[in-house]
C-alpha cells in the first residue's frame, strides 16, 4: 500500500517536469509555428538577398526584420492557445493530490472508573499517526446549454480576427515600404533633374559672361545668368540632403540603422495601371472580399455573439460528473481506499443580478459589433473611391507632364541658341530654362505619383501583396 502511494507521487512530479512535458505544449497542435507570407518571399528572413535590392526584395526584409509584424504574430499565437484553453472544457479534467499527513487524536472520558463509593473518574486517551496520502479527483461536464460550444465559437473567432489584424499590418507595413521607397526613388530622380538645370544654367551663365566679353551683352545679363546657375545649385542642393533623408528613412523601414547604404536594383519603367483600373464597383466588391480589417470586424462580431451564447447559458443548469478516489496510509491498522461517483445538477438561483447584467453586456458588445462592421465596410468602399479617383487623377497629370517637358525642352533650347546668336533676349533664355527645370520636377512628382497612388488603391483593396509581387523577376 505504501508502495502505491510512491509510485503515484512519482508520476505526478514526472508529468509536472517541464523536461517532460516539453512534448505537450501544443498536444492540440492548433498554435501555427509559421507566419503566413503576405508575398511569395524568394529568401528566408534570416538572409538578404546577395544582389541589388529591389522593391519587392524591400518589402521582404521590412516584414521579416519590422517588429511590428512580431506583436501581430505573437497575438495569433496567443488567440490560438487561447482556443485550446476553450477547448479544455471538452475532455475531463483529472487532478492528484499526494503528501505526508500527521493525524493527531485526543479523546477525553472515553470511559469512566469508579474510584470511591458515588465517585467516577473520566479516563483520556490520545494518539499520533504519521502516514501518506493519495487522492484522484475526475470532474466533467456533461450538458450546459451550449454553454461551452460558444466559449469555443467565441475563442476560434478571436483567432480568426488576431490572423486578419496580422494580415492587415503585414499589408500596412509592405504600404510604408513602397511608399518610402518611392520617396527615396523621386528624391534622387529629383537630384538628377536639378543637376541637368545646373548644368543648362550653367551653360547660359559661361554664354552670358562671354557675350559680355565680347561687349555683345550687358553686365545685367552676366549677373542675372549668375543668379540663375546659383538658385539651380541651391535647388540641387537640397534634393540632395533630401535624398539622404529618404534613404534614411527607408533604411529603418527595413529594419536596418538609417546610415545603411542600401545596394538598389534599378527603377524599373512606370508598370501598367491595368491591372487595377477596373470599374470601382468592382474594386469595392473586392475589397469587402479581401481586406484583412473587414475580415477582423466580421471575425469579432462572431466573437461577440458567441459570448452572448454563452452569457445566456450561464443562467441555466448545467449537468457534471464527478469522481474520485482516495488511499490514505497511517498504519498496518488505519489503512483505508475510499471511492466515490456522482452526477451533480447546478441551477444558478441568484447572485445579486450579476449574471443578468453579463447578457445585457453581452448583448451589448454584439450591437456595438455590429455597428463596427458596416462602419468598415463603408470605410473600405470610401478608401476604394478615393484611391481609384486619384490614381485617374495621378494618370492623367503624367501624361501632361510628359507633354509639359517636350514643350520646355524645346523651348529652353531655343531660347538658349537665339541668345547665343544674339537673337533673343536673356529675359526669354531665363524664362525658358525656369520653366524647364519646373517641368521636370513635375514630371519626377508625377512619375512617382503614379506608383504611390498604385500602391494605395493596391492597399485599401487588399492586394498590396500581389502587387509587390507583379514586382518580381522584372529586374534588369
Amino acid at each position: 500500500m505504501k508502495n502505491a502511494v510512491w509510485l503515484v507521487l512519482i508520476m505526478a512530479t514526472l508529468l509536472a517536469h517541464p523536461v517532460a512535458s516539453m512534448a505537450l505544449v501544443d498536444p492540440r497542435g492548433i498554435i501555427p509555428q509559421t507566419a503566413p507570407r503576405l508575398t511569395d518571399r524568394s529568401a528566408p528572413c534570416d538572409a538578404a538577398p546577395a544582389r541589388q535590392l529591389t522593391l519587392a526584395d524591400l518589402v521582404d526584409l521590412a516584414l521579416c526584420r519590422n517588429p511590428a509584424t512580431a506583436v501581430a504574430w505573437a497575438s495569433v499565437r496567443g488567440a490560438a492557445a487561447n482556443t485550446g484553453i476553450a477547448r479544455a472544457a471538452e475532455l475531463p479534467t483529472v487532478s492528484v493530490s499526494v503528501g505526508p499527513t500527521l493525524t493527531r487524536t485526543d479523546s477525553f472520558r472515553t470511559q469512566s472508573v469508579v474510584v470511591a463509593p458515588g465517585q467516577t473518574v473520566g479516563l483520556s486517551s490520545n494518539s499520533t499517526d504519521f502516514g501518506s496520502s493519495a487522492n484522484l479527483a475526475l470532474s466533467y461536464l456533461l450538458f450546459d446549454f451550449g454553454g461551452r460550444a460558444a466559449r469555443i465559437d467565441a475563442a476560434r473567432a478571436n483567432q480568426r480576427a488576431a490572423l486578419a489584424t496580422y494580415a492587415d499590418t503585414a499589408q500596412t507595413i509592405a504600404l510604408n515600404t513602397v511608399t518610402a521607397y518611392n520617396s527615396l526613388q523621386a528624391n534622387r530622380a529629383s537630384v538628377t533633374a536639378a543637376d541637368a538645370s545646373v548644368r543648362f544654367a550653367r551653360s547660359s551663365f559661361d554664354t552670358a559672361a562671354a557675350r559680355q566679353l565680347a561687349g555683345v551683352a550687358t553686365p545685367a545679363d552676366r549677373l542675372q545668368a549668375e543668379t540663375a546657375l546659383a538658385q539651380a545649385q541651391l535647388t540641387l542642393q537640397q534634393a540632395e540632403g533630401a535624398a539622404r533623408t529618404a534613404a534614411g528613412t527607408l533604411a529603418v523601414t527595413v529594419g536596418m540603422p538609417p546610415t545603411t547604404v542600401l545596394d538598389l536594383a534599378q527603377v524599373q519603367p512606370l508598370a501598367s495601371a491595368d491591372r487595377l483600373s477596373r470599374d470601382v464597383e468592382t474594386l469595392i466588391a473586392d475589397a469587402e472580399k479581401l481586406r484583412p480589417d473587414l475580415a477582423s470586424s466580421r471575425a469579432g462580431l462572431d466573437a461577440a455573439q458567441a459570448s452572448a451564447r454563452a452569457a445566456r447559458s450561464d443562467t441555466r443548469p448545467s449537468v457534471g460528473l464527478n469522481a474520485s478516489n482516495g488511499l490514505n496510509y497511517a498504519n498496518s491498522v488505519n489503512d483505508r481506499n475510499s471511492a466515490s461517483v456522482g452526477v451533480s445538477v447546478s441551477i444558478p438561483l441568484f447572485n445579486g443580478w450579476d449574471r443578468t447584467y453579463r447578457r445585457a453586456a453581452a448583448q451589448a458588445e454584439v450591437d456595438r459589433n455590429i455597428g463596427l462592421v458596416e462602419q468598415t465596410r463603408q470605410q473600405a468602399g470610401l478608401d476604394v473611391f478615393t484611391n481609384a479617383t486619384a490614381l485617374d487623377t495621378a494618370i492623367r497629370v503624367l501624361a501632361t507632364a510628359r507633354v509639359l517637358i517636350n514643350s520646355a525642352t524645346a523651348s529652353a533650347d531655343i531660347a538658349q541658341g537665339r541668345f547665343k546668336a544674339g537673337v533673343g533676349t536673356f529675359t526669354d533664355l531665363l524664362n525658358a530654362q525656369s520653366a524647364l527645370a519646373n517641368a521636370r520636377q513635375q514630371l519626377v512628382s508625377a512619375d512617382f505619383g503614379v506608383r504611390n497612388a498604385q500602391a494605395q488603391l493596391a492597399r485599401s483593396v487588399g492586394e498590396i501583396g500581389a502587387a509587390v509581387d507583379d514586382l518580381r523577376g522584372t529586374v534588369r
